[in-house]
């Protein structure tokens, strides 16, 4: 009996200290942000400025342009404190990272923004495109390309995302990457389409397409690089197929009450909107609205909201995890740019806003891995003390669409 006594008594005290801990850390990352007098007497001790957006704008930035090596390729995850840096690396988030870049260089044009794109792009090209299934095409391999063909395949999401990086790359320097690249790179893309609109996510080299793989973004990532080569050579085939895409999607999901957290499906119908009308006969703009609302509804459903531990205010889970938390803003504020004056507008705007602050709190500040963003707030969560390119890419993302629509100049 005294055995279990003093076991139940060790049990309970280190469960104290793992509370202490955890409550402690959110409370040393909730004064990280502290509202000024003038927020606080509207009972807005959340709100930021546009100063402290860009702040965080400009050290996420920096950071991107710090990670990317003379050769173009990224630190891909590096240990917070430590600067122990990871071995692994995921072609996928380096062409999230581009995304990332041109977006922030579209919001503030910076010759350095540009250099950086283009040694990214030089490096994915070298080593991950290469000839797709048919010779008219060209497909980002998940390997690189000197990988013995029984370890090669490619995945939907790299070629679609690369598509985007290297459209975007193009727009800032010409020179960079030919219009036929991307044209053969869409193609591949084509080629994994169903009549449906639906996709095959994975192909391998030897053994063909693996029907049962799917992963939930990649379907709005292919629409959003075909969207992005349409913008360029204005060729119909490509704005079809997108909105084939995300038609398949809304089609999907109908009626469902929770839909899945579908960020690059509601940026690439942000991005078809003003194209609509010149596709109306594959989608609609109230299929493409609801299919929007239900994303929204879910993703609003799953946020944390004020609460003792002011440290997960506007996150999404219990653990304070930044990339999803960065994805939903994502969704939520790209279904702003189209979603009609209504209810569900109302609802969206200050939940996004907590999230936003969210975000900035957590932002490392100093150090050699300032701009950086961990992968959680709670340190039991097994990223907590890791920053990779994903999570500052998501966050930067975040931040710049939410400038370009809520903060006044």
């Amino acid at each position: 009996m005294n055995v279990k006594r003093a076991l139940h008594s060790k049990y309970r005290f280190l469960a104290l200290i793992w509370f202490c801990l955890t409550v402690g850390e959110w409370a040393v990352l909730a004064q990280s942000h502290r509202p000024s007098e003038e927020q606080r007497d509207r009972g807005d001790a959340f709100a930021l400025s546009r100063v402290e957006v860009d702040h965080a704008i400009a050290l996420a930035t920096d950071y991107l342009e710090r990670a990317c090596g003379t050769d173009g390729k990224f630190l891909y995850e590096v240990q917070i404190g430590s600067g122990r840096e990871s071995s692994s690396y995921d072609i996928i988030r380096h062409e999230g990272a581009m995304y990332a870049l041109s977006m922030t260089n579209r919001y503030h044009s910076d010759p350095k923004i540009v250099d950086t794109m283009v040694r990214a792009a030089g490096f994915l090209r070298q080593n991950y495109v290469g000839v797709g299934v048919r010779p008219d095409q060209l497909a980002v391999w998940s390997k690189p390309l000197g990988e013995t063909p029984d370890r090669q395949y490619a995945e939907l999401g790299g070629t679609a995302l690369g598509l985007v990086a290297l459209a975007a790359t193009r727009e800032v320097d010409p020179r960079s990457v030919p219009l036929a690249d991307l044209q053969a790179l869409a193609r591949f893309v084509l080629f994994l389409q169903r009549e449906d609109g639906g996709f095959i996510h994975k192909y391998r080299m030897q053994g063909g397409a693996e029907p049962k793989f799917t992963s939930l973004y990649y379907p709005g990532e292919a629409a959003l690089g075909l969207i992005a080569l349409y913008e360029i050579d204005h060729s119909s085939q490509w704005l079809v197929a997108a909105a084939k895409a995300l038609s398949y999607l809304a089609k999907s999901r109908v009626g469902l009450t929770t839909v899945p957290a579908d960020h690059w499906a509601l940026i690439a119908t942000a991005k078809l909107f003003p194209y609509v009308d010149q596709v109306k006969s594959v989608v609609s703009r109230d299929e493409l609205i609801e299919h929007a609302t239900q994303v929204c509804n879910s993703i609003l459903r799953e946020q944390f909201k004020g609460g003792a531990a002011a440290g997960l205010d506007g996150a999404f889970d219990a653990e304070g995890r930044t990339a999803p938390a960065a994805t939903r803003l994502e969704a939520l504020l790209a279904a702003l740019e189209f979603l009609p004056n209504g209810e569900i507008r109302g609802r969206i705007e200050k939940p996004v806003e907590h999230g936003v602050s969210f975000l900035v709190r957590l932002q490392v500040v100093s150090g050699q891995q300032a701009g950086g963003m961990p992968g959680a707030l709670a340190t039991r969560a097994h990223d907590s003390s890791e920053i990779r390119i994903d999570y500052v890419q998501h966050a930067l993302c975040a931040w710049i669409r939410y400038q370009s629509l809520f903060v006044a100049s």
